[in-house]
């Protein structure tokens, strides 16, 4: 798959390199656009809330040994919350 310039420029600022780019590719066009030819993201979608789920949970859970759940909720819950989403999205040039 040749792999357009916006794609590759934008794996060079995560500075990772993708086995599969036409699933990031996929991954990151929204599913109003998806088509017969072109399938939607929503699973790919689900899969990434899961991973961000965990990796934020994690993170949490480690950098403050001492917090309880209720105290790890509301911090999670800002993390992953949509426009905290869209923040990083747009410091990434997404």
């Amino acid at each position: 798959m040749k792999i357009a310039t916006d794609i590759s420029q934008f794996m060079d600022r995560l500075g990772h390199r993708f086995d599969r780019p036409e699933l990031l590719l996929r991954a990151l066009t929204h599913s109003s656009i998806s088509s017969a030819t072109r399938p939607d993201n929503q699973r790919l979608e689900f899969l990434g809330d899961r991973v961000l789920g965990l990796v934020m949970s994690e993170a949490l859970f480690f950098a403050d040994k001492t917090a309880s759940e209720g105290q790890l909720a509301p911090r999670f819950n800002a993390l992953v919350r949509k426009e905290t989403c869209a923040d990083v999205a747009r410091q990434i040039d997404l």
